[in-house]
């Protein structure tokens, strides 16, 4: 396999990778703060944890990021 096809598929499961893991940590929270609603009789809970999974998966996303842009700096490096 040419290695212009490795990087392209190292890409795309990368990128699809970091969507689940965005989408799993929005869930995540999200079903804690349902089930925490459940057990506290409360209704805001859902959102509080709701949010706290788009910032995970936002964290996560900018720590990707940073390690990628990192890794290209290694590769230029002589």
């Amino acid at each position: 396999m040419k290695r212009e096809t490795k990087e392209y598929i190292h890409q795309i499961s990368t990128g699809m990778s970091m969507g689940l893991q965005w989408g799993l940590a929005v869930l995540i929270g999200l079903a804690i703060g349902w089930w925490l609603d459940s057990v506290f009789g409360t209704t805001w809970l859902k959102l509080v944890f709701l949010v706290m999974g788009v910032i995970a998966g936002f964290r996560n996303y900018y720590r990707f990021i940073r390690q990628q842009q990192k890794e290209e700096q290694d590769k230029k490096k002589p």
